[in-house]
């Protein structure tokens, strides 16, 4: 019988593919055309491949990019869970251009994607996001993975790719709650891999799957048998 932690496990949705409108293509027509009809400045809308493919062709590591979808799938999976709503785990985000969001014990994401998509483009405006009490929600903060390691300072990373060592989803979760203040990483984008500056702050790094599953399915089926181990 696995030992149960006697502190958080800590889940960070790496690389995300959140962004603004990077000032590069804020000219392109297909980018004037999205702000001109949400009456919105650009640096004020998020990156969206569904929105700004042609003009995200012009951007370097673009198959990385433009999916805010992904962490809000990732999110409404990770912070509905009974190990979130009992404090036992904690969530970060870190962001392909190296931002880190801070999320609060309390928070309930938004199940409409327009109204996600209107907080983070708040965030990312503000960088904070209150309650109507006044309580801190989410935090953006400049910061890179390393930045964050250091923040949390774990006692295992375990990273979950396609590129990992074949496992189970049991087995993964067994390892980490072997370890007190363990961290799971799960890549926020949809194509490639963890680049080498999240790839050497790794520990043991596995796949649960020999095709490639969404990341809020990989979350999903690692704090489910988590959760089984330490309730």
């Amino acid at each position: 019988m696995q030992r149960a932690p006697t502190s958080t496990i800590t889940l960070i949705i790496a690389e995300t593919a959140l962004e603004t409108i990077p000032d590069e293509i804020a000219v392109h027509a297909a980018v004037r055309n999205h702000s001109r009809r949400l009456q919105q400045k650009s640096s004020e809308i998020l990156l969206d491949r569904s929105y700004h493919h042609a003009a995200m062709k012009r951007l370097p590591n673009s198959l990385k990019r433009g999916r805010p979808d992904i962490v809000h799938f990732s999110l409404m999976e990770a912070l509905a869970t009974p190990l979130f709503m009992e404090r036992k785990l904690k969530v970060y985000v870190h962001t392909i251009n190296d931002k880190i969001i801070t999320i609060a014990d309390n928070l309930r994401i938004p199940k409409s994607y327009f109204r996600f998509e209107r907080l983070m483009s708040s965030l990312f405006r503000d960088n904070i996001i209150k309650s109507s009490e006044g309580s801190i929600l989410m935090e953006l903060s400049n910061g890179t993975f390393a930045d964050l390691v250091n923040i949390i300072k774990p006692n295992i990373v375990i990273g979950l790719s396609i590129v990992g060592v074949q496992s189970k989803a049991q087995k993964v979760a067994e390892n980490a709650s072997s370890v007190d203040r363990s961290c799971i990483v799960v890549g926020g984008f949809a194509k490639g891999h963890f680049s080498e500056n999240v790839t050497r702050y790794l520990g043991p790094t596995y796949t649960i799957s020999n095709i490639g599953l969404e990341a809020h399915v990989v979350i999903a089926r690692i704090l489910y048998e988590y959760e089984k181990l330490v309730t």
